[in-house]
């Protein structure tokens, strides 16, 4: 038997996450992202949240998360935290298993195609996670994927790479050059006590970096990015965390990233201007590759955009998916 059913509206889907833990296929489809990005930013990117959740008996009940625009008077379904998450997929209610059933693609296409109907929506999707089971769902709808963005990995179960990235030349001459001033010290605060702790500071550092120049995305404002980051930060199944490098008691640079799966995935980043020169970005890199390692992640996903520090690194690269289908005719 298979159900399909709609949460409309930030009241009842944040009701539903409330009352369902969901295993997530990346950070952006947690239980702790969402919540805090309905809570927090919906209103202000003019979206109304849409779960669209399938059950069947046999298979894992899978959630779809969407939100409702109007653009221009049509209607269009995006990816739920569209613009903010760099990858969209799929979520499950419980914990997935490795070995059982996967979703049902089939079903899950109906599923999307009946609220597409419902509310007369055009589809709009992008960074879809390539093969994945949404960017499947649509095909089997009738979207023809194509790229959206690249995003950049570094492969942390290669010692090669975690060597090129630790140990290079110029790595080590910068850290010899700046260490001559003091100790450099990797931190990391992984709890919602602790990050709430440290986000202020590093709110402050990414403004210094970014604050006047008109090329920033998203930049902190005081308003409601901070509030998002800082909601997002709160929740513990968001398994958000902030990385610091220090020179004795001066913030060098700092990551905003999630740690999920195996994987670490770089969201935000800030570094000390001051000390640009020595590349204090690449030395936190570094030092977070040695930590990360020792915890058992296999991978590094500096996410999407192809920045030029990216592009520096022994790094491998890859394609999300953008995928849409016309407005239906509503039923």
């Amino acid at each position: 038997m298979t159900a399909v059913a709609f949460e409309y509206g930030a009241r009842a889907a944040t009701d539903f996450l409330d009352a369902h833990r969901l295993s997530a296929r990346t950070p952006f489809q947690t239980r702790g992202w969402w919540r805090a990005w309905i809570r927090e930013a919906a209103d202000a990117e003019g979206a109304t949240p849409v779960l669209v959740h399938l059950t069947r008996t046999d298979r894992p009940t899978v959630v779809v998360g969407l939100q409702l625009h109007q653009d221009g008077g049509t209607a269009v379904l995006r990816p739920l935290s569209w613009p903010w998450a760099d990858y969209h997929e799929v979520a499950e209610v419980g914990d997935a298993s490795p070995t059982g059933p996967g979703p049902d693609i089939e079903g899950l296409a109906e599923a999307i195609g009946r609220c597409q109907r419902e509310f007369g929506a055009r589809l709009e999707l992008s960074n879809l996670v390539a093969e994945g089971p949404l960017v499947r769902a649509v095909s089997e709808l009738g979207a023809a994927p194509q790229p959206s963005e690249t995003v950049f990995r570094l492969d942390l179960t290669d010692p090669e790479v975690v060597q090129r990235v630790s140990e290079r030349r110029d790595m080590r001459r910068k850290r010899r050059r700046i260490e001559r001033l003091g100790t450099l010290r990797l931190t990391c605060a992984d709890t919602s006590e602790g990050i709430a702790a440290r986000l202020p500071a590093f709110i402050a550092l990414h403004n210094q970096q970014w604050g006047d120049r008109p090329d920033a995305v998203a930049p902190f404002d005081g308003g409601v990015i901070d509030r998002t980051y800082a909601a997002v930060a709160a929740e513990p199944s968001s398994a958000a965390r902030l990385h610091e490098l220090w020179l004795d008691d001066t913030l060098l640079a700092g990551w905003f990233g999630f740690r999920h799966d195996r994987t670490y995935y770089a969201y935000r980043a800030a570094y000390n201007m001051s000390h640009g020169r020595d590349s204090p970005g690449h030395l936190l890199i570094a030092a977070m590759a040695t930590e990360l390692v020792g915890q058992g992640t296999d991978t590094f996903d500096l996410t999407r955009g192809d920045y030029a520090y990216k592009l520096e690194l022994p790094s491998s690269s890859a394609l999300t998916m953008a995928a849409s289908l016309e407005q239906p005719c509503r039923v």
